[in-house]
């Protein structure tokens, strides 16, 4: 059977979970074989979310698939500031990220280079990079299967946001197989965990 990223954390949780200064990226896909979303599981296990980051579509998805960006907001339920990545800013600020000891990423990404999800992970890891901050991926198996690839590579005079990072079309990667990707190829030196 597998386990996702955030149920290995709730079964096993790490003792730096109830002391650090948490950010969590995620969205509404972010949650257990229960339904129970991530945030909730890291209340649960005692950690304190400081911030949440959120990709493109919101937070809860509520934005369209017609490029729309969102604004940065507040959580009423966890009291904390909701930043967008997908405003006028795409990746978040070395001075905030300098604020939390570790970043917890839990994205579901399909496993191609034109879902923009990798590409927030990566800017997210970039700034974390520059501000010593930890970056935890909670991983997600890859919907399309992680045994085929295809496609061209990026030519890097095309990159952009739905492809900054030069892999095949269908990488074949989940989310933590492509953070540690980025670690090892793009000279990204962020404290990578998945």
């Amino acid at each position: 059977m597998v386990k996702l990223g955030c149920e290995v954390l709730a079964d096993d949780p790490p003792s730096w979970l109830r002391t650090c200064r948490l950010g969590l990226l995620s969205n509404q896909a972010s949650v257990n074989r229960s339904f129970e979303n991530v945030h909730r599981i890291i209340e649960r296990l005692g950690g304190r979310i400081e911030y949440l980051f959120s990709p493109q579509h919101g937070f809860f998805a509520e934005k369209q698939a017609n490029m729309k960006e969102s604004t940065d907001g507040w959580n009423s339920r966890l009291q904390v500031p909701l930043i967008s990545l997908y405003s006028d800013k795409r990746q978040p600020e070395v001075e905030l990220l300098e604020k939390i000891d570790a970043l917890l990423v839990d994205l579901q990404d399909v496993g191609t280079r034109v879902y923009t999800y990798t590409t927030t992970m990566g800017l997210c890891m970039e700034a974390a990079a520059e501000a010593g901050t930890k970056v935890v991926i909670l991983d997600r198996p890859n919907p399309i299967n992680g045994a085929q690839i295809e496609g061209n590579m990026l030519n890097d005079g095309y990159r952009s946001f739905v492809g900054r990072y030069s892999v095949p079309m269908r990488h074949g990667l989940t989310a933590g197989e492509f953070a540690r990707y980025l670690v090892q190829h793009c000279n990204i030196s962020c404290d990578l965990e998945v």
